[in-house]
């Protein structure tokens, strides 16, 4: 009898739990389908409100992403450590071709850096389990 109790006081408590989540997200206005897996908010919360779009989180991915491939492909003997930064120059003067106000911060592409590195298709596939 006390099993049924706790598990059904462990489900009201999960429910509640869930609603509250949705209400602190629906009070800070986050569409959660626009997140792209929580990437917005780690790159929108160093834009200013008129750059925080979907648009510009797309932008900003892309060219991440686009300076991991050109990286990966030219710079293949480098360490990862070098690569990173090499990536890290790129992103940024790409990005300030955008033109925004305020810029991406270091840590925020560093992230999206070893993101879209890990995002790779594989290089090495004589080393693959057929």
């Amino acid at each position: 009898m006390t099993e049924i109790i706790i598990q059904y006081t462990l489900i009201v408590l999960l429910v509640t739990g869930l609603g509250y989540l949705v209400y602190l997200l629906r009070d800070k206005d986050i569409d959660i389908k626009d997140d792209y897996f929580g990437l917005a908010n780690v790159i929108l919360g160093s834009l200013i409100a008129s750059e925080a779009t979907p648009e510009n989180v797309k932008r900003i991915i892309r060219i991440v992403s686009d300076a991991v491939q050109y990286v990966e492909t030219n710079y293949k003997n480098s360490e990862n450590t070098v690569k990173e930064e090499i990536a890290i120059k790129m992103a940024k003067n790409a990005s300030s071709l955008l033109s925004f106000q305020s810029n991406i911060d270091t840590e925020s592409l560093k992230y999206l850096i070893r993101l879209a590195a890990a995002l790779l298709p594989p290089t090495n596939k004589k080393n693959e389990i057929q």
